[in-house]
């Protein structure tokens, strides 16, 4: 008779699939008993992690997916509970696999609403336009009422849509409605939100929104300066520029008021007149994606860059020590940039040939940069490998853009199907089925 196995999961590095370890009772004693008794809520804690070990480790290297067709909907972030917003003709939108699409309106008075971001705890964040009255730092300056101030919001289920309005950073741009302008870009668990002012000539700010403080902005004040995304640990990214690299930017990342310029794949930082050296000497850099484990991706310039020299980028991963790893582009590209990373490291971007400047909700002066082409993602198991190859060939999508990825792996983004405009959910698959 056989005796009984105490059995366990372990990743397989050679599989997509979990394997089961089997191990004797004897040997079980020896190996697994405790020296002294642990608490039950100590094994329970165990317990669970070993379940979320043996559930999510396959994510790391599955290799194909499930499409999800959204309609028309253009995807822009996705939370783990895998609700997604986006936007469509306009308007802000949310989408549930069980109620579908549903419109989150504009502010009272306002005509348009973007969505750039939602939360785990289901509250979104984006742009719309409203009024609002900014209130003068400055006693021989009155307060402005701006009718139509574009602006950050907040959205939940249970309150709507409020905007967050917008604050006087300087005084030398009155009427101040008239010039400035505010963008959510990203909300952490805690309903912080981040984003950036609109650029006023050499000016610009990175801002963040609590209940508790209300707006500030903050950054080197020089073009470009966004911050991009907040963790569910308080630590902001971005770029940041300053009058010591006229106009040249870096990744950054913000933390208890304090900022750390990430680098550059160039590696010391060269301080002077960047923009306009000849011939270049400056690095240019930006992180758009960071995880609660404090790990950074973006985009670096390969080579120096100023106002007459332009350089490839290339997708980038700080660690939370500061080590700037290169991660390519895909095969035939020159370029990349990698836009969001999850909890286990998975990082998804875009490869291809052409850098754009207005992925926002305006094409203003001023706003992030990106890279046009064809959406990867990326492991340090299998490197950097195009989604379009992770779908069915008989799906009849073409994957034009990945624009988020949740704490399980499915991504949105946007492309063609049947030759159509959709927004897709790719899901990923663990026991696929031959074509």
């Amino acid at each position: 008779m056989l005796s009984p196995r105490l059995f366990v999961c372990a990743p397989e590095q050679a599989s997509v699939h979990p394997r089961v370890l089997t191990v004797s009772p004897s040997k079980a004693n020896r190996v697994f008993a405790p020296r002294r008794r642990v608490p039950m809520q100590s094994r329970r804690t165990f317990a669970l992690w070993l379940f979320l070990f043996c559930l999510i480790s396959p994510l790391a290297v599955t290799q194909v997916y499930k499409v999800t067709d959204l309609g028309p909907l253009a995807p822009t972030a996705i939370n783990m509970w895998g609700q997604v917003v986006g936007n469509l003709n306009g308007q802000a939108y949310i989408w549930t696999q069980f109620a579908g699409l549903k419109g989150l309106g504009t502010l009272t008075g306002g005509t348009s609403s973007y969505a750039a971001s939602i939360n785990d705890l289901g509250a979104v964040t984006g742009t719309a336009d409203g009024p609002f009255t900014l209130i003068s730092p400055y006693p021989s300056v009155p307060n402005e009422y701006c009718s139509d101030l574009t602006q950050p919001f907040v959205w939940t289920a249970g309150q709507g849509m409020h905007g967050l309005g917008g604050v006087v950073p300087f005084y030398n741009i009155y009427p101040w409605c008239e010039e400035l302008s505010f963008y959510g870009a990203g909300i952490n668990a805690r309903g912080q939100v981040v984003g950036y002012t609109g650029a006023y000539g050499t000016i610009q700010y990175g801002l963040l929104w609590t209940s508790t403080n209300g707006m500030t902005v903050f950054g080197g004040s020089w073009p470009p300066t966004f911050v991009n995304v907040i963790s569910n640990t308080g630590q902001m990214v971005g770029q940041n520029s300053t009058g010591a690299d006229f106009g040249i930017g870096h990744a950054t990342s913000w933390k208890n008021g304090v900022a750390t310029d990430l680098g550059t794949l160039g590696g010391a930082i060269v301080l002077g007149d960047c923009a306009f050296a000849i011939p270049a000497v400056c690095f240019g850099s930006s992180a758009d994606g960071v995880n609660d484990l404090g790990q950074v991706v973006g985009w670096s310039t390969t080579s120096p860059i100023s106002q007459y020299e332009s350089s490839p980028v290339h997708a980038v991963l700080w660690t939370p020590s500061g080590t700037i790893s290169d991660l390519g582009a895909l095969p035939g590209d020159t370029s990349s940039s990698a836009w969001k990373i999850n909890f286990f490291g998975l990082v998804i971007g875009s490869s291809g040939d052409t850098p754009f400047f207005d992925y926002g909700p305006t094409s203003d002066y001023g706003f992030p940069f990106e890279v046009i082409g064809r959406p990867f993602i990326w492991s340090e198991r299998s490197g950097m490998q195009d989604l379009n190859t992770l779908i069915s060939a008989k799906s009849g999508w073409v994957l034009n853009s990945a624009t988020g990825i949740n704490f399980w792996g499915q991504i949105v983004g946007s492309g063609m199907r049947n030759g159509k405009p959709h927004g897709f959910l790719l899901t990923p698959k663990f026991h696929p089925e031959k074509e």
